[in-house]
């Protein structure tokens, strides 16, 4: 009894690690791609695709059924139950491609954007390659093996980026973004049949059962998807294609430190949490485990990116974009508290409480929307910036109540994992806008000064509070342990 859940954390650890590997190197390719891409193509370019993706997204999520999730949650899954996933994966992709077809026209008019029609119309054969996508991949996930994972995603990324930048340099307008995404579409499928030997054949057998683990999920997802996507509804509709373009790239560009953390971790912790789900004791520990680590992440890059933006913005994006650097604030801070709620959202699933989750998405879109159209038509896009992060916060409480609801966790233990991370983010806050007076006037000096400022006395306060708390397990133990082993290995060479 005692071996298991320690197996199971070393095995959520290793996933987690893998993950995160490839979500980093994923959005650092992806990164690397927006700046040069920044360079060629304008915020109108952007604009215009992202109408045409708020499309895509909206029929993808409302056609989900989470086939993955339940196949990975039945831990007794055979041929059936992978070939009607496939199945139903592929059937949902067709269905996202021929809806597209007849809603590309009402997207366009809706943001007086006749260019979009084109657009939506080319992406809609992404669906129904993606629908093609091996679903043997999904036994990587279930056995936790995820370097395999990592290899395949990595490598389909980084051939979507080439022939993206590849096309930016031949077009040099937003039909660029649009090839790089269909050829993305396209390696995938193709990647996934010679790197997995599993080969799906068509049946709907175990439909009934995929079905009966979905439906909540969808319903979850649909409310998950609005809330993503509402302040560009509102900002391109209100303000126009341009300021939705700006607005698209730098909400990317701050949610790339915390989420590209937080949804690996998520995704590693899905199938880890499954093999203890009957364990109440270790479910509830790795549960806190991962939202304390979660937190550390979360904070440490969240604040100190919120803090640097007036020098990031014009090292990365350029300096036409400096009127953004207060979305890029209100953002970055927005995507600390929309991680740890998100981090709470994957005990409810493996709990069967999927209808909880879809509670807590339809309760914060109830929230953003009014409010969404109230700050931009005050404030504009900042306003938005500002709205959003409001609303985040205020769900993390409720994601808190929810959990305890399914769970049976403590309030008060979920409150206590975030306490150390948030103290030590206010002194590195403080630390880091204080580093400004010590160096000349150069902004990447100024970068480095302050993010190596903020880094070390981050760093310090966590460990201090960690010694003064008693020196409990958690991030804090583990890292200090890597430390420690990596120096003995050192030292013995």
């Amino acid at each position: 009894m005692s071996t298991e859940p320690t197996s199971a954390n070393a095995q959520l650890v290793r996933g987690a690690i893998w993950m995160i590997a490839m979500r980093w190197m994923m959005r650092g390719m992806g990164l690397f791609s927006t700046i040069v891409l920044a360079r060629l193509l304008t915020p109108d370019d952007f604009g215009v695709v992202a109408i045409a993706l708020i499309m895509v997204g909206l029929l993808e999520t409302i056609a989900y059924l989470g086939v993955d999730l339940s196949l990975i949650k039945d831990q007794q899954a055979g041929r059936d139950d992978f070939d009607t996933a496939w199945s139903v994966q592929l059937i949902q992709g067709v269905m996202i491609s021929l809806l597209l077809l007849v809603c590309a026209p009402l997207m366009a008019a809706y943001f007086k954007e006749p260019r979009a029609v084109a657009v939506i119309l080319w992406l809609a054969l992404r669906p129904t390659i993606d629908g093609m996508v091996n679903i043997g991949l999904v036994a990587f996930r279930k056995d936790l093996n995820f370097a395999l994972e990592f290899r395949f995603n990595v490598a389909t990324k980084l051939v979507g980026v080439v022939i993206q930048i590849g096309a930016a340099l031949l077009f040099r307008n937003y039909w660029a973004l649009v090839v790089g995404m269909i050829a993305s579409s396209l390696t995938t499928v193709v990647m996934s049949y010679l790197l997995h030997p599993y080969r799906p054949r068509f049946t709907l057998a175990q439909a009934a059962k995929i079905w009966s683990f979905s439906q909540w999920l969808l319903v979850a997802r649909v409310g998950s998807f609005f809330n993503r996507r509402a302040d560009e509804f509102v900002v391109g509709n209100l303000l126009g294609t341009g300021a939705m373009g700006g607005y698209h790239v730098v909400y990317e560009l701050a949610s790339t430190p915390t989420s590209e953390i937080i949804m690996p971790m998520r995704r590693a912790l899905f199938p880890a949490l499954s093999r203890v789900a009957e364990d109440a004791v270790a479910y509830q520990r790795m549960v806190i485990d991962t939202l304390r680590s979660s937190a550390v992440i979360c904070f440490g890059l969240g604040v100190g990116l919120a803090c640097s933006a007036d020098l990031v913005v014009p090292l990365v994006l350029g300096e036409q974009w400096l009127s953004t650097v207060p979305l890029l604030r209100w953002l970055a801070l927005f995507g600390v508290s929309a991680a740890l709620s998100a981090v709470l959202e994957v005990p409810l699933w493996v709990a069967g409480r999927t209808q909880l989750s879809a509670l807590n998405n339809w309760i914060e879109l109830a929230l953003i929307v009014p409010l969404l159209y109230l700050a931009t038509r005050q404030w504009g896009v900042e306003g938005a910036a500002s709205g959003r992060f409001a609303v985040s916060l205020c769900m993390v409480p409720v994601a808190w109540w929810l959990v305890r609801s399914a769970c049976g966790l403590p309030i008060a233990t979920m409150v206590r994992a975030l306490l150390r991370p948030l103290l030590s983010a206010l002194v590195m806050a403080a630390a880091m806008l204080a580093s400004d007076t010590l160096v000349p006037p150069s902004v990447a000096l100024r970068l480095l000064t302050r993010v190596g400022a903020g880094t070390l006395a981050y760093c310090l306060t966590l460990f201090l509070l960690w010694r003064l708390a008693g020196c409990p397990g958690g991030i804090e133990a583990s890292a200090i342990a890597a430390a420690r082993a990596a120096l003995r290995r050192l030292l013995r060479r």
